[in-house]
């Protein structure tokens, strides 16, 4: 029995530029038509320009030669909850853009943003993840994967095959993370790119799609993507999706208020970046977005046991409707605790404990206020923490020692 073929279809311009090619030049493909599956997973986030590209170019091929479309998506946050299959079809119609457990909601409920010094982690938790579980739940199904669909009982049963090849979209000039990607292999898959054997740059890939779909084919990347250069494409972009800029806005809000050095890019906030390119339609759904979500007081600590280091806690101490009610509360808990209010990145601080830099371990701790979305949490539990906190040398406390410890009593006893 051959090896199926699949084609991890990302919707950017190289594994399209791949997939269109096999389309159009016979000679090209790996396997006919009939025999290949284009699996791809969706965040939840990827701009809407997406879609519009794909249903009106590269869907109608689909249909056309009845090539398998596979579209994939997280159903939570745990490993545990499984993927959920938006779609599986040989005459697809619609890119299911939505999602299911978005990359969106994890960023806010954990007050974070993609880290851009990092490894694309978010790639790999919201795209390689469930792509590798389908694989493994369809091609291999003595692999128990949880696999979510609204209409289970129609869902197509696996098939058994004698393994894979799996097609990336990585370009000439990345010959290096091809050679990384090989250490992934396994008995029953094999990873092959097509774009190095044909020794197609993304400028080449740029330029074939230009010519055959006539259209510039755009980036594929979740609206708030860290990764993203900040070129007048993009701004133009952003303009022309403002209330996914305005989404975008209020996780990078959530993370300032959490954490100041939390912005979406390294040197400048995505606020500033559409303030100054005066995108006045985001900056008005981002405040509708502010507006639109109770609000509350949270403490966030941090321990530090070396440079750039840091477990944190975060608490949501007290909820209100507005933000003009959240402010008054921390106004009182500054009050009561003999702290003072400093404002950084828009939003108001009650510091209660301030790091020592080049003194480890140290930590830092105070109130802050922003929308309630952001889910208590802290490393191996509350209580865990709490031990290291308190292990922790106190000269640097700026409060009363006992205050960064008792807040949630104190507010509970009738502090408003």
């Amino acid at each position: 029995m051959r090896p199926t073929v699949v084609l991890s279809w990302g919707m950017g311009v190289e594994s399209t530029a791949i997939l269109v090619r096999w389309i159009l030049e016979p000679s090209t493909r790996p396997c006919p038509l009939t025999d290949l599956i284009i699996l791809t997973a969706q965040t939840g986030d990827e701009y809407l320009d997406t879609a519009a590209a794909a249903e009106r170019h590269i869907l109608p091929l689909l249909c056309q030669h009845q090539i398998r479309l596979v579209q994939v998506a997280r159903h939570g946050h745990l490993e545990s909850d499984g993927i959920t299959l938006l779609d599986d079809s040989r005459s697809p119609h619609t890119l299911c853009l939505a999602g299911d457990y978005t990359l969106s909601q994890e960023l806010q409920a954990s007050g974070v943003v993609p880290q851009y010094g990092a490894e694309h982690l978010c790639s790999m938790k919201f795209k390689a993840s469930p792509i590798q579980r389908w694989l493994g739940a369809n091609l291999h199904p003595s692999r128990q994967l949880n696999i979510w669909h609204p209409n289970f009982a129609t869902a197509a049963p696996p098939s058994t095959t004698a393994g894979e090849r799996m097609a990336f979209g990585f370009n000439a000039d990345e010959g290096r993370r091809a050679t990384r990607r090989k250490h992934y292999d396994t008995r029953t898959r094999t990873g092959f790119f097509p774009l190095i054997e044909w020794g197609w740059t993304r400028e080449d890939c740029q330029r074939y799609l230009d010519r055959v779909l006539g259209t510039r084919w755009k980036k594929s990347c979740c609206v708030f993507c860290p990764f993203s250069k900040v070129t007048g494409d993009l701004l133009a972009r952003q303009r022309a999706h403002p209330i996914q800029v305005g989404q975008a806005l209020l996780i990078e809000h959530l993370s300032l208020a959490l954490n100041p050095r939390g912005s979406l890019y390294p040197h400048r906030t995505l606020l500033e970046i559409t303030e100054q390119a005066d995108n006045r339609e985001a900056l008005i759904a981002f405040e509708a977005r502010l507006a639109s979500f109770p609000w509350a007081v949270y403490r966030v600590r941090r321990i530090y046991t070396a440079k750039g280091k840091a477990q944190r806690a975060v608490e949501r101490i007290r909820t209100v409707s507005t933000e003009i009610q959240a402010q008054g509360e921390l106004e009182a808990i500054a009050l009561a605790g003999h702290l003072s209010i400093e404002w950084i990145r828009r939003t108001p601080h009650a510091r209660f404990a301030r790091r020592q830099d080049h003194h480890y371990p140290t930590r830092e701790g105070y109130y802050v206020i922003a929308p309630a979305l952001v889910h208590t949490k802290a490393p191996f539990g509350l209580p865990r923490f709490n031990q290291d906190w308190g292990a922790v040398r106190r000269p640097h406390l700026t409060a009363r020692p006992h205050w960064d410890l008792d807040i949630a009593p104190a507010l509970s006893s009738g502090i408003r």
